[in-house]
């Protein structure tokens, strides 16, 4: 009897895992155009729709996150130092240094994460504030042995919980970089030919295009601080050039 429902059973936990990762992934979709769009002042979801979310986020955020998947995937391949037997890590110095200040490091670990959420400068979400932000919960979930019946070995399970954990800051940071990119005049799009702008001879004092999100499109102009927002059918022709501030 067990053996016919087991089938069954497989293809409702395959139901409920794709399940989840799909909501986890347009998640990770909506915390990218978030952390995009709203520096220029725009509630992007009003204008998109759950497929426009998943095909203008997939690549900015994949390749955000591969150099981090790989640089996670080598330290653990090339992991310096004893391989403890479980349980006993926590006869370590550094194991009972911590276990005796682990409420004055939780203390200060929150007053850094804050400290930078508030006063840091948006390069902040290059690396270490989404993996300051994600350690926790992946730590979390590591100990509660989250996806062990999934993943059983530990190596693995540590870096994919850890992956995980991290993908939505970054997703959420990445946006934002990209948007001050814009603001800042480091790099963007400018426009050269539009019938809705005046294109202007400099491209730091040009109109920079933002991007088009459902039926429209959205553009900075740079000189008044102000946003343009276009519907597709009246742009006839757009020529736009690529700007990138040298370092």
């Amino acid at each position: 009897m067990s053996e016919k429902l087991f089938p069954e059973q497989l293809r409702a936990q395959s139901g409920v895992y794709i399940y989840f990762l799909s909501l986890y992934f347009a998640t990770v979709g909506v915390l990218y155009l978030w952390g995009y769009w709203s520096p220029f002042g725009v509630n992007i979801l009003e204008y998109v729709s759950l497929t426009d979310i998943v095909k203008s986020t997939i690549y900015p955020i994949a390749s955000a996150f591969i150099f981090l998947a790989l640089g996670v995937i080598m330290g653990q391949l090339v992991r310096i130092g004893p391989t403890l037997p479980p349980g006993e890590g926590k006869h370590t110095a550094i194991a009972r240094f911590l276990s005796r200040h682990k409420r004055l490091l939780i203390i200060l670990y929150i007053a850094v994460i804050l400290t930078l959420l508030i006063y840091g400068p948006v390069e902040k979400w290059q690396g270490a504030l989404p993996v300051l932000l994600g350690a926790p919960i992946a730590l979390y979930a590591s100990a509660r042995n989250v996806l062990a019946r999934q993943i059983p070995a530990d190596g693995s399970r540590t870096v994919c919980l850890f992956l995980l954990a991290v993908l939505p800051f970054i997703a959420f940071g990445h946006g934002q970089l990209r948007a001050a990119a814009v603001l800042e005049g480091k790099t963007f799009d400018y426009v050269i030919d539009s019938v809705i702008v005046t294109p202007d001879a400099q491209p730091l004092q040009s109109t920079r295009f933002v991007g088009h999100a459902g039926d429209f499109f959205f553009f900075f102009e740079p000189k008044k601080s102000t946003l343009i927002i276009s519907k597709f059918e009246t742009v006839k022709t757009l020529r736009l050039g690529r700007f990138e501030r040298e370092r």
